[in-house]
């Protein structure tokens, strides 16, 4: 009875260490990247769960949902690694839709507590469904926090598709990105209310008119967990194939 009591004290210890120091890195929006990541040696489970809704100028075009899964790997103190799979669905299929390894490395180490974070991230996307070609994506991300709790981050990115890698003479396609969000702390290290905005343009080879979206998100984050969601919504005056809302729900463990 007496060892019971001793393996129970050892297994209560223990748990409350485990808890305290595996903390769970928010992620307080929900299109832009920010620069915190994954302390080293330490594992997220992440997912993300969003979509894109019709829009007015492509009716026949359906709604399509994708559920993106990964665990996401500390490297070091300056880089951690995603490596995820996504499946995709509308109306009338589901299918796998691609896999990636996903790098993002931080300037300066994690626990540096400067008000200015940068980040460089790089991404090779690896297609599954023939409808879209592989890709590499890069960006580079800057957050700035000031003493009240406010942060603000800028993600400028390019996604570069390589259709030739599947044979024939596909020239490469290029798509520009840029996204800014603001986030204010309701609870401080517990509760964020983010406004951001992300906007799309063809760079080479695609015939993609510019999109521009806007929205609003909430961030809670309870111990080891952290879920982020909100929806962002086209502004059709930039181009009539927009779609009408971008809504998107993440959530994640540290192991």
């Amino acid at each position: 009875m007496q060892a019971v009591r001793w393996a129970a004290r050892v297994a209560c210890i223990l748990g409350v260490v485990w808890s305290s120091s595996a903390q769970a890195g928010p992620r307080p929006f929900i299109w832009t990247f920010d620069t915190d990541i994954v302390p080293k040696g330490d594992v997220e489970l992440e997912q993300w769960l969003w979509a894109r809704s019709r829009s007015p100028g492509a009716p026949e075009r359906p709604s399509a949902y994708w559920l993106w899964w990964a665990p996401v790997l500390g490297m070091s103190q300056h880089l951690e690694l995603a490596i995820p799979f996504q499946v995709r669905a509308t109306r009338g299929v589901t299918e796998l839709d691609s896999f990636e390894a996903d790098f993002r490395y931080r300037l300066f180490p994690r626990g540096d507590d400067r008000p200015f974070q940068p980040l460089v991230r790089a991404v090779w996307h690896q297609s599954v469904r023939g409808a879209s070609p592989s890709r590499v994506d890069l960006d580079l991300v800057g957050s700035y926090q000031w003493e009240s709790g406010l942060r603000v981050a800028l993600d400028l990115g390019t996604q570069v598709g390589i259709p030739g890698l599947r044979g024939g003479d596909a020239p490469v396609r290029i798509l520009g990105t840029y996204s800014v969000g603001a986030s204010y702390p309701l609870i401080a290290d517990e509760l964020r209310l983010s406004v951001e905005s992300l906007g799309e343009f063809g760079l080479k080879e695609l015939d993609h008119d510019p999109r521009l979206f806007v929205g609003p998100s909430v961030a809670w984050t309870f111990g080891r967990m952290w879920l982020t969601a909100g929806t962002l919504v086209g502004l059709t005056f930039a181009s009539s194939d927009t779609p009408r809302f971008m809504p998107r729900l993440i959530w994640a463990v540290a192991l």
